[in-house]
């Protein structure tokens, strides 16, 4: 499936302008919505842990996103253009599933979101969207540390288990194939870089992130 989705969103970034881009609006302030599938591949990062009365807890934590798994892996972008420039809110449900857990840390997940929420502006140059900025990050941490369960339904900054954790920046490159009317395929490849710190029990954890992305999805001139 992940190996399908690379395949379809490469074809799609690479297809010729003349077999249908979506126009650039023109003149008057115009909106695009776009919802995609997709996945994230993490790089390994540094996990560290704080629990009262114990000692830190430091490895290099390697990270699967599992898209199609339980809560699943989308994306969300409302885009507001003026010509050939515009800014974008882009929403990732991204998913961090902890692959070596250890005898200390028996499971580490951020499975009903490693969200995130960026501000970017974006450029249309020929037929490529070009979008970078910045945002927030906010979660939903789901884990065991020496034997002791975090909560994942009660608490949290927001409520019902998620909290506002840190901030993150964003890079990508995308393109639109017009499929009939306002109607749209999308394809975008996007880097996210992010610093945060969620929750254990009776301490905090430190979970930096740097992913690449690929989404593909269908989107609708406004």
């Amino acid at each position: 499936m992940t190996r399908s989705l690379l395949f379809a969103s490469l074809t799609l970034l690479v297809a010729r302008p003349a077999i249908a881009q979506a126009p650039a609006p023109t003149g008057a302030r115009r909106w695009t919505l776009e919802f995609f599938s997709g996945n994230g591949w993490n790089a390994p990062s540094p996990l560290t842990i704080e629990q009262t009365g114990q000692p830190d807890i430091n490895f290099i934590a390697h990270w699967t996103t599992r898209p199609f798994y339980n809560a699943k892996y989308y994306a969300v972008r409302v885009t507001r253009w003026k010509g050939d420039k515009g800014w974008a809110l882009d929403y990732t449900h991204h998913k961090l599933y902890l692959q070596n857990t250890t005898a200390e840390v028996q499971h580490f997940v951020i499975s009903h979101g490693y969200n995130l929420l960026h501000l970017s502006k974006v450029w249309r140059t020929h037929e490529w969207i070009l979008s970078a900025g910045g945002g927030v990050v906010f979660t939903h941490p789901e884990n065991t540390v020496r034997g002791l369960v975090l909560d994942p339904v009660s608490g949290g900054t927001l409520g019902g288990g998620y909290y506002l954790d840190g901030v993150s920046v964003m890079g990508a490159v995308g393109r639109q194939v017009k499929i009939h009317g306002p109607l749209f395929t999308s394809g975008l490849l996007k880097v996210t870089l992010s610093d945060v710190t969620t929750r254990v029990r009776d301490g905090e954890a430190e979970v930096p992130n740097a992913a690449f992305h690929v989404n593909i999805g269908l989107g609708m001139r406004l």
